[in-house]
Formats: C-alpha cells, structure tokens, sequence
C-alpha cells in the first residue's frame, strides 16, 4: 500500500507543512494553525510527524479523530536528525517528513486525557507554590532593609508579619507589602484547594492507593506518577522507569573504562523532586531502631556516602518500587526481605 508521510512545524499561529508523496515530490505550504486540522480533513490517509511542544497533544488527538497514523516526536532526538543547513520551518517540516519513510522515529507517548489534566492541575500548584515563596520572601528581604528580622518558618512569618509591618511607620511601603501579604495568603488558599480536588479526582483509584502504600509516596507524588507515567505498560522494567525519571547516574565511558557521575536529571523535573522530598521526609524518621528492610538499607547507605546520596538513591528506589507494584497490582509491605526487596526494584 502507497503511504504519503506528512511533517508538520507547529506553532501558536503559524504553521508548516511537507506532504511526501510515493512518487518522490513534495509539496510544502504554510497555514494558519487554526486551519491545520481542516487542511489535513481534506487529505488521504498519512502518516503525520509533529514534534512533541506545547499544545501538540491536543492536535493529536484531534488528527486521530481523522484516523490519521499520528507520532509525537522527540524534539531532543530530532534536532540530531535535521537537515543541514539554515534552520527554517519548511527544512522542518520536511526533514519530520523524511524521518517517517525512513522509519526512525524517535517518538514520545501520547498522554491520555485524565493524565494531562492531572498534570494541569499540578502545575498550577506549582505555580502557587512558586509565586506565594517569592512574595514572602520579597517581604522578608524588605522588612531586613530595615533592621527587621523574620523567623524562619510560614507559622511564625504570619504570626510576626503584619506588626513587622506596622512598625515601619511609611504608609506606602506598608500598602506594597500589605498586597503581596494578602497575595500570598490567597495562593496559599489557591494551593490548598487544588489540593483538595486533586483528592477528590484520585478517589477510589487503585493506582493511586498501590502508590500511597509506599513509604514517602503521598498525594502529591502518586498524583505527579500518575500524570506523567500514564501508562506503565509502556515501560519495560523498573530500572528504565528509573532512567527516564532522570535518577540513574550519568555514564561517560571509552577506552574499556567506565565513568559515572552525577545522575542525569532528564524526564519530570517536578516527580523526581517529589520522589526526592519523599526520600528525605523517609530518611528522617530513620535510625538505628527501625527494623523495615527498606529503611535499613536506606540507612546503611546513608552512614557509607551521607545524606544526599542516600537521598538520591533512595528516590532512585521508591520510584522502582512503584513501577513493580503497579504492575503486579499488589500493595507495598514493610516486611519484604532483603531477597524480595531486591528482587522488586
């Protein structure tokens, strides 16, 4: 069967398009984004090439109601893959074109509807988050200009704030400071209720509650796996779970000898933060009295190499863990053996 592979430059307002023909010719045009999805209504069948950005998951999925064979690609694999030369948009679109009748195409998964509004979710708390921290230190910094001192923790800052506030005898400076205070108690608002509906969305989910079970593993980070995992099926063992997540060593060997460094930190930004928060939170309620073989070995790593690698290793762990119970549909127990333990992650 004839097939004309399709690539496509996307973006917000523009676009560009190279249909390749089984004959050999091509034909390029640029379009307005809007019209993307009639233009390509009005075509045979293709295989169509987008690289994976902003808004290309909804363009997908839109493609796939037309029954075309649609691949995300992996924008970082590609841009080795490129034509020479300048880089423009037609180059682009043709070279997406290209990598589809050649067969390499480095793709990436195409996330379902629940995990990307999950995901949503989560960003906009982390926004809140991002944005209540910078208010209240902008605070602390100002008060400090002026020999006023806050206490560490939120509890106290807001405890000591608006009297720190007062006492600066400068009305507007204290409408300034006032408004970012009233800001960063409405994010806080803001974060504790996306918290509550992330909840109430997660309810009653098995994946969520196999994942809670996990020593370290709370709302958060079940619901940040969940979003950016999506399917685990698609990995095929724990240990490249791990590697995608970014908490395997980065490796730089020749010549026979094998180099490894710090770990690579590529995937989610925001899980393997999580998975690391969660390490350190396990690592803390630790000591020599515990008797949980996970724990343990946590321990026993921490005295050899100190706390941060313990923590990273320990994350490094949690986040096989997860991939093994999720696929096995069983819940974590403390009293895995050290043979299970290593046997499961």
């Amino acid at each position: 069967m004839t097939v004309i592979f399709c690539g496509i430059d996307f973006h917000k307002h523009t676009s560009t398009i190279c249909y390749l023909f089984p004959d050999g010719k091509e034909e390029i045009k640029t379009i307005l984004t809007s019209g993307l999805v009639k233009e390509l209504s009005n075509r045979p069948l293709m295989r169509i090439a987008v690289e994976a950005t902003g808004g290309s998951n909804h363009l997908a999925v839109e493609i796939k109601k037309l029954e075309h064979e649609i691949i995300l690609i992996d924008t970082v694999k590609f841009k080795a893959i490129g034509l020479g030369g300048k880089k423009t948009d037609k180059r682009d679109a043709k070279a997406l074109a290209h990598i589809l009748k050649v067969d390499y195409v480095p793709s990436v998964f195409l996330k379902s509807l629940g995990a990307r509004r999950i995901k949503s979710l989560i960003v906009s708390r982390e926004l809140c988050v991002q944005d209540r921290v910078t208010a209240t230190n902008h605070i602390r910094g100002i008060l400090r200009e002026y020999g006023l001192t806050m206490p560490q923790g939120v509890e106290e800052f807001h405890a000591n704030v608006s009297e720190k506030i007062a006492s600066l005898n400068f009305p507007y400076l204290e409408d300034a400071l006032k408004f970012q205070l009233r800001r960063s108690v409405e994010l806080k608002a803001k974060e504790k209720e996306i918290e509550q509906q992330l909840t109430e969305l997660l309810a009653g989910d098995e994946n969520v509650q196999i994942l809670q079970s996990v020593p370290g593993v709370g709302l958060m980070t079940s619901a940040a796996f969940i979003a950016v995992i999506d399917d685990i099926a698609r990995f095929k063992s724990s240990k490249e779970l791990a590697s995608y997540l970014g908490l395997v060593p980065r490796e730089s060997s020749s010549g026979g000898k094998r180099r490894m460094g710090s770990i690579t930190q590529s995937g989610s930004e925001t899980l393997r933060r999580y998975f690391i928060h969660g390490a350190r939170s396990v690592l803390m309620h630790t000591n020599d009295r515990s008797t949980e073989p996970l724990r343990k070995w946590a321990l026993n790593v921490k005295k050899r190499g100190g706390m941060n690698k313990a923590t990273v290793a320990l994350a490094h762990r949690l986040a096989r863990i997860c991939f093994c119970l999720l696929k096995e549909r069983r819940f974590y127990a403390k009293t895995y053996s050290p043979a299970e333990m290593k046997k499961i992650a």
